[in-house]
Parts: C-alpha cells; structure tokens; sequence
C-alpha cells in the first residue's frame, strides 16, 4: 500500500482468491489532497494486512474492508487494473 507524501495518491496491490493481482488506485484530478479515513483499523507488529474481505466503490468512495479494520478514501478518480 502506498500513500505519498502529500496524499494525493493512494495505491494498492490485491491478491484475489483465484491468484490473480490487481492494483487499486485513487487520486483527484485536480491534484488535491485524498480525504482518507481510518476506522477500526489495527496494523501493529504485522508485516502484511491479511485478508481483504470487501473492497467497494460507490460514489467517488473506495471502501475497504479486512483483517486490518477499514479504510475510506475519497477521490475524483478511481481505478482498478488488473495486473499479469
């Protein structure tokens, strides 16, 4: 999972269940920060963020959901790519 710096950018890498990756991305267009809130979110002395039970969008909101807790980031642009 990447953030940068100044969080304008979000970027993170998804293992599915059948093997396959894909890299979730979230950004504004006109380059502002990301809104992002944390929720119950636990990742203390862990290397990994375990399992990923929900990743959805609705309306400009990349809602995720696991072992970790939750994630909720706000952006103009959302983008999910399947990588090979």
């Amino acid at each position: 999972m990447t953030v940068d710096q100044a969080h304008r950018y979000f970027e993170m890498v998804v293992r599915l269940d059948d093997g396959s990756r894909n890299k979730l991305m979230a950004w504004n267009a006109d380059g502002t920060e990301l809104t992002i809130r944390l929720g119950a979110l636990n990742v203390q002395n862990t290397s990994e963020l375990g399992e990923i039970e929900g990743i959805n969008i609705v309306d400009n909101v990349l809602s995720l959901e696991g072992d970790f807790g939750d994630i909720t980031i706000t952006a103009t642009s959302i983008l999910i790519e399947k990588l090979t």
